[in-house]
């Protein structure tokens, strides 16, 4: 699933007819209040990240992956940056780019200014990123998250991806549960997982919600 839902493959398949040489662009640019899960992802295993974007840049026909990142993820940054130093991709540029904080970043217009030097400000009017985005190719950006599960796609099979979920929303997905709970962190589940099972997961409720 890209941005909002929108099927990655729908996604996928508009870059590549672009017409020119793409661009992708993992974006990590995690700015919601209190959601730590892509930060985690790319802690704990970067180099799944990685291997979806080089998938994602194959696909699409890129030679360039820029991996974007908020700079206040300091940790992120020192991880991807040794990640990227260990890979040796012929014909694939890697590109580390740090961007300003803030929830509007990771919109994928306003994440695409700041990699042009510009205000991190969305834009909603034609032409879109899959047309013409980052110094005017055709870009996929895509979450870092949705890059891992590409990444295990393509390891694993599609088969084992709907093996859990649902029919209409296969797979499973990492929610961030903070609060009053007995253990907030990030935790891995399948779609359909009612909320209590999740709040179950990390522990049950600890004290008034809010409190």
């Amino acid at each position: 699933r890209g941005g909002a839902g929108f099927p990655t493959g729908a996604k996928l398949a508009a870059v590549a007819s672009g017409g020119r040489r793409p661009v992708v662009v993992a974006n990590g640019a995690e700015g919601e209040p209190v959601s730590f899960k892509d930060k985690l992802l790319l802690r704990r295993a970067p180099h799944i990240v990685l291997d979806g974007a080089a998938l994602a840049a194959a696909a699409v026909g890129a030679r360039e992956v820029v991996v974007a990142l908020d700079r206040n993820a300091g940790e992120e940054i020192g991880v991807i940056s040794d990640a990227l130093d260990e890979r040796r991709d012929r014909g694939l540029g890697w590109r580390l780019a740090v961007v300003p904080p803030g929830f509007v970043t990771g919109e994928e217009t306003a994440l695409l200014s700041a990699l042009q030097g510009r205000d991190p400000k969305p834009t909603f009017t034609p032409p879109r990123p899959y047309e013409r985005g980052l110094n005017g190719a055709p870009t996929l950006v895509q979450n870092v998250e949705t890059l891992a599960h590409v990444a295990l796609v393509a390891r694993h099979g599609p088969h084992w991806f709907r093996a859990v979920g649902t029919a209409r929303e296969p797979g499973s997905a990492l929610f961030t549960i903070s609060g009053a709970v007995g253990r907030p962190g990030v935790y891995e589940a399948s779609f359909g997982t009612p909320m209590r099972a999740l709040v179950e997961q990390a522990g049950g409720l600890r004290g008034a919600p809010g409190a």
